[in-house]
């Protein structure tokens, strides 16, 4: 099983990647677990706690499962742009528990998410332009989250930050001292969301989402859509030389 699901008494639904030994890589069979529990939010949810297994919260895409069909990369783009509105749309709020790395398609999820929680030591970001392909998918959120300069100069760099450097430009809004505090953090921040007034909660997320453009579809599919369209020959040029050391 790649993802773990609970709904707790306190009204946390806990969503847990669970392949550590592929660092929650986003493969097909995560994505459906992921999408799978999202359908589990009920009335009885406050909140939704995102955690990985192991020592990162999400590697991005499984590129392996890509070696002998790369049309599986553009399949990754489309689903990762729909989880992305997924945990933005969600009527509760959503929390993050981004331990260890983040990077790609995992530093995407995070732009979807109301709160994230790293670490100092963690690193995040974009660096998907040496295998030939685009971080379009994640620009909209990450607009939204970080402001068009800063968000520029990440996507167009591929550069890793860490944990400080996230949380001083607003990619993480909770940091702590070392990864082992992260998720007793999340939890802590997700429990105490979960008992605010449900729906004082849902109307401000929805005018959040309505004033920053998270419902306007067009705004999602077309950089995914164009991002997905540009997998061909330097996707494939660049990841046979990567494959090869």
């Amino acid at each position: 099983m790649s993802v773990e699901t609970h709904q707790k008494e306190n009204g946390v639904l806990q969503i847990t990647l669970h392949d550590p030994e592929k660092r929650n890589a986003l493969g097909i069979a995560m994505f459906n677990g992921i999408d799978e529990g999202l359908l589990q939010v009920t009335n009885r949810t406050g909140c939704v706690l995102l955690s990985g297994e192991g020592n990162a919260f999400c590697s991005g895409f499984d590129m392996k499962a890509c070696t002998n069909d790369l049309s599986i990369l553009s399949t990754y783009i489309t689903r990762l742009s729909i989880l992305i509105r997924s945990l933005r749309r969600l009527p509760v709020p959503v929390v993050c528990a981004a331990h260890g790395t983040a990077i790609a398609g995992g530093c995407a999820i995070l732009t979807g998410c109301d709160f994230v929680v790293g670490s100092i030591n963690g690193m995040y970001g974009y660096p998907v332009h040496r295998i030939g392909i685009s971080p379009a998918v994640t620009i909209p959120t990450l607009f939204q989250k970080l402001g068009h300069g800063r968000a520029r100069a990440l996507v167009m760099s591929g550069e890793l930050i860490n944990g400080t450097d996230a949380f001083s430009i607003g990619l993480l809004s909770h940091l702590e001292e070392s990864d082992e505090k992260v998720v007793p953090r999340a939890i802590e921040l997700a429990e105490s969301l979960a008992q605010k007034p449900p729906q004082a909660m849902q109307a401000t997320k929805q005018w959040l989402n309505e004033l920053d453009g998270s419902l306007d579809d067009a705004l999602f599919e077309l950089p995914a859509n164009d991002s997905s369209s540009l997998i061909g020959d330097e996707t494939q040029e660049m990841l046979q030389k990567l494959w090869k050391k």
